[in-house]
């Protein structure tokens, strides 16, 4: 049979490429021997499988891919995409496609030129270029002529002819740039191309006889078209469709003038982004309010804690709420309670937050200050309402990060800074140090600290005096001398 099939003649190869039979048009397209005129006839063969099988053809001629690379087939643009004997010229159409699959495979075979993304990157942002440039563009991929047509330097010649482009994009946008008539746009309102109905949506008068079947349209890129309008009429809301894509009903979420049938339908959405952006709406009603924080996603709860007037009642629930990042936000409402905190302490896990929060009672942070845990000792060490006499005892704790925080308190008193200057773990005595408002009799004494960080700390210090950098400048260790060279020079 392979030798049969070798000794098929030019007159052989034609009757197959003319046969009825699809499986022997594709043995007539890849067979080696094949003229070019059989080639060129297959290449507009109405089987996608044979135009398949003539870009996957080893060796294929040049006019063959040329006449492919426009194929009206994505599958048969993407195979010509990755063939060994595509040129630039014709990688240049198939890196500009329309389609991104084959613009993918295509920059994967090729890399693409970077002065020839950068043109096409220009047109798109609709910058100046030279008209050399432009024309070229005109002439390659559906993703270039769409650029080019969009660009203000396009001409209107130019314009006219991209309206009768094959690429149904192309064609709106030339139609779009010479201007629409409201016959065109009544014309368009009708168009099987969703593209062409959300132009006619955009730019239709509300009253005008097309509208309805419009708002009716239940496809996303109609109604995303109406719903953008900035006079979207309130009373249209009616007229969409009960249950609209996803992406209508994020829209409509954030419509402060949604009519009440669609926004109660939204409360119960199925997608949590939708109720999240419900909760975000600038007012929002005690029923709506109370069937969001009833919700089972903590996401949305979350939109509703960072709400001003949120109740009492939901931030003392979501104190002990199962998410940490609930309870977390609980905590830093502006609307907090003392009671609201001293309730939630009764959560384990809530204790580091309590501790550290100024609003905290007294007696709660007694308590959390003889916790186990030594980052709990530490928030209660740095809340600003922790008492003096809490502060003089955890200036003791055996664990240093307990102590440092204590120093790092602003309302640290000075018998404690001046205890803290000489605690044994050199970590602290930098703390100490690192205070903005540190006295300057304990930078003198911490600048013959024997730890090096402790002294470049007071080398770095802006309270430095000029005497204490002058002893820095000779310190044995060369990063403290060269920072307090440093200060000294003004630099």
């Amino acid at each position: 049979m392979k030798r049969r099939t070798a000794e098929l003649s030019a007159e052989d190869l034609q009757a197959l490429a003319r046969s009825s039979s699809e499986s022997l048009r594709i043995k007539a397209a890849l067979h080696p021997r094949t003229p070019l005129a059989t080639l060129l006839s297959l290449a507009t063969d109405e089987a996608i499988n044979v135009r398949r099988a003539l870009a996957r053809r080893t060796g294929a001629p040049r006019e063959v891919l040329a006449q492919l690379v426009r194929d009206a087939s994505r599958a048969v643009r993407c195979v010509v995409a990755a063939h060994p004997g595509c040129d630039e010229p014709l990688r240049r159409l198939l890196w500009t496609d329309g389609d991104g699959n084959v613009r993918a495979i295509a920059r994967h075979a090729a890399a693409i030129p970077h002065h020839f993304s950068e043109d096409l990157a220009r047109i798109a942002r609709n910058e100046p270029v030279p008209a050399p440039v432009l024309a070229e563009f005109a002439e390659l991929g559906s993703q270039a002529r769409c650029a080019v047509a969009s660009h203000r330097e396009c001409p209107r010649d130019w314009l006219e002819r991209f309206r009768h482009d094959a690429d149904a994009d192309v064609r709106l946008i030339a139609e779009t740039r010479m201007g629409l008539s409201l016959d065109t746009l009544r014309a368009f309102a009708q168009h099987r191309l969703a593209s062409y109905r959300a132009t006619a949506a955009a730019s239709l008068p509300w009253d005008d006889a097309r509208m309805p079947e419009l708002l009716a349209d239940r496809n996303e890129r109609v109604l995303l078209a109406l719903l953008r309008r900035p006079d979207f009429p309130a009373a249209f809301y009616a007229q969409i469709t009960d249950s609209p894509p996803p992406a209508v009903r994020l829209l409509l979420a954030t419509h402060e003038a949604l009519d009440a049938a669609h926004l109660q339908g939204l409360l119960r959405d199925p997608l949590v982004d939708v109720r999240r952006r419900l909760a975000r709406r600038r007012a929002l009603s005690a029923e709506h309010f109370e069937v969001l924080a009833s919700d089972g996603d903590t996401r949305v709860k979350l939109e509703l804690v960072k709400r001003p007037e949120c109740p009492e009642a939901c931030l003392r629930q979501w104190s002990r709420a199962p998410s940490e990042t609930l309870r977390r936000a609980v905590f830093a409402h502006p609307g907090v309670t003392p009671d609201i905190l001293a309730a939630a302490s009764a959560l384990r896990d809530n204790h580091e937050e309590i501790a550290k929060h100024p609003r905290t009672p007294e007696p709660i942070l007694v308590q959390l200050a003889d916790s186990t845990s030594a980052f709990v000792r530490g928030a209660v060490a740095q809340n600003p309402s922790t008492t003096e006499r809490m502060l003089s005892q955890l200036a003791r704790d055996p664990d240093s990060y307990v102590r440092l925080q204590v120093g790092r308190n602003e309302r640290c008193p000075l018998p404690l800074l001046l205890d803290l200057e000489h605690d044994p773990d050199f970590v602290v005595r930098r703390h100490i140090v690192w205070r903005a408002d540190c006295p300057l009799d304990i930078l003198e004494r911490r600048a013959a600290d024997e730890n090096a960080h402790v002294r470049y700390a007071v080398a770095d210090h802006p309270r430095a005096t000029a005497a204490v950098l002058s002893v820095l400048a000779r310190d044995g260790a060369m990063f403290v001398s060269s920072r307090a060279k440093e200060r000294l020079s003004g630099s």
